[in-house]
C-alpha cells in the first residue's frame, strides 16, 4: 500500500498529466485525493515541491532497479542490458503520466531542480551502460564499443516515440493486419518495442550469442 506522500504524489502525477503543470492547483489536488489542502502543505510545502519529490520518487526507483542489476554477479552482461530495456518499458507502460511529464518538463521547465534529477539521472544510467558494456568487451562477450551517450539517446529515444505514437501505428495495424488482436495490442506492442530495442543493443555492443 502507498504511503499517504506517495498517494498524494500518484494523484497528483495523473493531474499533472492530464491538465499540465500551470493547469493543476493544490486544491485539484487535495480534492482528487480526497485529503485536506493543508495535509499537502504539511508534507510537501508547495506545489513545485511535490512536483519535485515526485521526479525524485519515481527516478530513484529505475535508478535503484539498474543499480541492484549492475551488482548481479548472476547476470550475464547481455541480460544486464535487456533487463534495462524490460523494466525501462514496463516502467513506460505502467507509468505512462510520469513519463509525459517527464518529456513536457524537459521541453518547458524553468524548475532547476527538475532539470538537475533529469539531467544526473540520465548520466547514472549512461555510467552503468558504459561499465556493463566495458565487462562485456574484455571479457569477449561484446566485440563492438559503442557510443554510450547515444546508446542511450537510442534507447530513451525509441521507447518515448514509441508510447506517444501508440495510438497511431494502432490504426496503422488494424489496416495492416486481417488478425488485429484489439484486446492484447497494448502488452504485444510494449513488447514488440522492448524486443526491437534489445535487437539494436546486439547490432551495437557486436554481441552474436
Amino acid at each position: 500500500m502507498p504511503t499517504k506522500e506517495e498517494h498524494i504524489m500518484m494523484v497528483a502525477e495523473k493531474l499533472f498529466a492530464a491538465n499540465g503543470y500551470n493547469g493543476t492547483s493544490v486544491r485539484d489536488i487535495a480534492a482528487k485525493a480526497k485529503v485536506n489542502v493543508s495535509m499537502i502543505s504539511y508534507y510537501f510545502g508547495s506545489k513545485e515541491n511535490l512536483l519535485e519529490e515526485l521526479f525524485k520518487w519515481r527516478m530513484d526507483e529505475g535508478l535503484n532497479f539498474a543499480k541492484n542489476i549492475l551488482e548481479n554477479d548472476e547476470l550475464s552482461e547481455i541480460q544486464k542490458l535487456e533487463s534495462f530495456v524490460d523494466n525501462f518499458v514496463s516502467r513506460v507502460q505502467r507509468l505512462r503520466d510520469f513519463f509525459l511529464l517527464v518529456h513536457t518538463q524537459q521541453v518547458i521547465s524553468h524548475n532547476k531542480s527538475i532539470q538537475n534529477f533529469l539531467k544526473d539521472y540520465k548520466i547514472n544510467y549512461i555510467e552503468i551502460n558504459q561499465k556493463i558494456i566495458e565487462q562485456g568487451l574484455e571479457k569477449g562477450i561484446f566485440t563492438k564499443k559503442p557510443s554510450y551517450h547515444l546508446l542511450q539517446c537510442t534507447i530513451s529515444g525509441t521507447i518515448f516515440n514509441a508510447m506517444h505514437g501508440m495510438k497511431m501505428y494502432k490504426e496503422y495495424l488494424k489496416k495492416q493486419k486481417s488478425d488485429f488482436d484489439e484486446k492484447h495490442y497494448e502488452n504485444q506492442y510494449f513488447q514488440e518495442a522492448s524486443d526491437h530495442v534489445k535487437t539494436i543493443i546486439r547490432a551495437l555492443v557486436g554481441y552474436q550469442g
